[in-house]
C-alpha cells in the first residue's frame, strides 16, 4: 500500500509542478480469480490483476482528469500533461475543488489475508460443488449462468490539501441464475447471490439449494387474478421497487437538479412508521465498507428514514459545496473516472415481523420473488413482471404465478408499508427484508 500512496503523492507533486492549483491522484491494485458457469458446466476460469490510477486536477476552477493502467513515469507524465490540458480547456465552475481532509480511523474486516492464497484450482473446486448442488438437487433444475469470485487488492488516495489516505480489502461472492424444465413447461428464473470479505463467509452450496428450491417450486404456474390488494415484496423486489428509487433521490445532484421526488421533504414524514433506512459504511463485512470514500473522506452513517420520517441526503464535497455544507463522505467510484455521489452499504434494520407471520396476515395477495420491469426513479412510477411469484390464500403460500404483472408508484406506496421482516437478505451492499405494502395494483392475464 506504502507505493501505491507513494505513486499518488508523485503524481500530485507532477501535476502542481506543471500549474495545477489544485491536484488529486487515486491509484488501484487489484487480483481476482473467477470461474464462470454457464448452461450447467464450467465455461472458464481466470486469474486477473492490474493497475489504475486516476488523476483530477483543477485549473482556475475548470475541472481536468486522465486515467492510466500502469505506474510507469512516463505514463504518469502523459496523464499528468492530458488532465491539465482537459482542465484549460474546460469552463469553469465555482464549485469545483478539492476537499479538507477528515479524521480517518481504518476499519477492521474488510480484508482477510486467506484472498492473498485464493487461488484458480479452490475456485474451481467450490463453482462445481455450487453447480453439482444445483443440479443434484432436482433433475429438471438447469443452471444458465453463475460464477464464483474472490478479489483482493489495495487503494490509495492523495490530494494538494493534505488528504492521505490508504486501505487494503478482500471480497468473495457467488451467484446462480437459471430455470427449472418439466418437458415443454420452463419455470419462472430465478437469482440467489452471497457474498463476505472472508472465503468462510460466504456458502455457495446454500446458494445453490435455494435457487434450486425456487425454481422447482415455480413449476406449474398459472394465472391468477386482477387486483389491487397486498403484495409481499422479497429482497430483490424491494431492491427494485423501494431501495433503488430512494438511493437515487436522496443524492444531493438529484435534489439540486430537483429529479428527486424527496426535495424539500426532509424532516417531513414520508412513509409507514415502519420503515427505516441506514447508510452504513462501517457495517461489518459489508460490501461498500471503507474507511474513506473516493475523495479521501470519512463517510458518515446516516439514517436516510426513520420511522418513515426522511431525515438525510448524501453528499459529496460537490454538491456540499454549493449549499455551503460539508460532505457526508459519499464519493463513490474508481480510480478509471471522476467521483460521482453514491451510497454506500443500504440497510434495513431487521423488522419486527416474521415472514411467516406477514403472510399469515394475508388473505387474498401475492408473494413477489423477483420482479421485472421498469422503474423510473424520478417519478417512482414502476410496471412489470412478477418473477417467481406466489399466490397467497388465506394466509398461506398458493399457487406460482405466470403471466402477472403489479403496477405503482413506488413514493406513493411507501405510507402504505404494513410490514417489515425480520428476516433479511444481502444483495451486493444492501441488506434488504421482506416487505408489505397494500394497495398494488396486480393484474394478470
Amino acid at each position: 500500500m506504502q507505493e501505491l500512496l507513494t505513486v499518488c503523492d508523485r503524481a500530485v507533486e507532477k501535476a502542481l509542478a506543471k500549474g495545477a492549483d489544485e491536484a488529486e491522484a487515486f491509484a488501484v491494485r487489484g487480483k481476482s480469480v473467477t470461474v464462470d458457469l454457464q448452461k450447467n458446466d464450467l465455461q472458464i476460469a481466470k486469474s486477473m490483476s492490474g493497475d489504475g490510477l486516476g488523476l483530477r486536477v483543477f485549473k482556475s476552477r475548470s475541472l481536468g482528469f486522465a486515467f492510466v493502467n500502469n505506474f510507469v513515469e512516463e505514463s504518469i507524465d502523459e496523464s499528468v500533461d492530458r488532465a491539465i490540458g482537459i482542465a484549460k480547456a474546460a469552463p469553469p465552475d465555482e464549485y469545483n475543488g478539492l476537499p479538507e481532509p477528515t479524521p480517518i480511523r481504518p476499519l477492521d474486516g474488510i480484508y482477510n489475508e486467506e484472498a492473498e492464497t485464493f487461488g484458480v484450482d479452490r475456485a474451481v473446486e467450490q463453482a462445481l460443488h455450487m453447480l453439482r448442488t444445483a443440479v443434484e438437487f432436482d433433475p429438471r433444475v438447469s443452471v444458465d449462468s453463475g460464477e464464483l469470485a474472490a478479489q483482493h487488492g489495495a487503494k490509495a488516495i492523495a490530494n494538494s490539501r493534505g488528504v492521505r489516505a490508504e486501505e487494503r480489502s478482500s471480497s468473495f461472492y457467488c451467484y446462480v441464475f437459471g430455470m427449472a424444465t418439466e418437458g415443454d413447461t420452463v419455470s419462472s428464473f430465478d437469482f440467489q447471490f452471497d457474498g463476505s470479505r472472508s472465503p468462510t463467509g460466504f456458502d455457495p452450496a446454500a446458494v445453490a439449494r435455494k435457487f434450486a428450491g425456487n425454481v422447482i417450486a415455480s413449476l406449474g404456474a398459472v394465472k391468477g387474478e386482477s387486483f389491487k390488494g397486498p403484495v409481499v415484496l422479497a429482497p430483490k423486489a424491494v431492491a427494485n421497487i423501494v431501495s433503488h428509487p430512494i438511493e437515487f433521490s436522496i443524492r444531493a445532484s438529484s435534489v439540486q437538479k430537483e429529479t428527486s421526488k424527496l426535495g424539500g421533504k426532509l424532516g417531513k414524514k414520508i412513509a409507514s412508521e415502519l420503515l427505516t433506512i441506514v447508510d452504513d459504511a462501517t457495517l461489518e463485512d459489508g460490501f461498500s465498507s471503507s474507511a474513506f470514500d473516493r475523495e479521501g473522506l470519512a463517510p458518515q452513517v446516516l439514517p436516510i428514514i426513520e420511522d418513515g420520517v426522511l431525515k438525510n441526503f448524501i453528499y459529496d464535497s460537490y454538491t456540499a459545496r454549493k449549499e455551503k455544507r460539508g460532505s457526508t463522505g459519499h464519493a463513490g467510484g474508481g480510480a478509471a473516472a471522476i467521483p460521482s455521489i453514491s451510497t454506500t452499504n443500504v440497510v434495513f434494520p431487521e423488522g419486527t415481523t416474521s415472514l411467516e407471520d406477514i403472510i399469515a396476515g394475508v388473505d387474498k395477495g401475492i408473494l413477489v420473488t423477483r420482479f421485472s420491469g421498469n422503474v423510473d426513479p424520478v417519478s417512482g412510477d414502476f410496471s412489470g413482471s412478477v418473477k417467481g411469484g406466489r399466490m397467497i390464500r388465506g394466509g398461506k403460500l398458493a399457487e406460482p404465478l405466470c403471466g402477472t404483472m403489479i403496477a405503482g408508484n413506488t413514493f406513493e406506496l411507501l405510507p402504505a408499508i404494513v410490514a417489515v421482516s425480520k428476516e433479511r437478505e444481502r444483495l451486493f451492499s444492501d441488506v434488504l427484508p421482506y416487505v408489505r405494502i397494500d394497495g398494488v395494483a396486480v393484474t394478470s392475464g
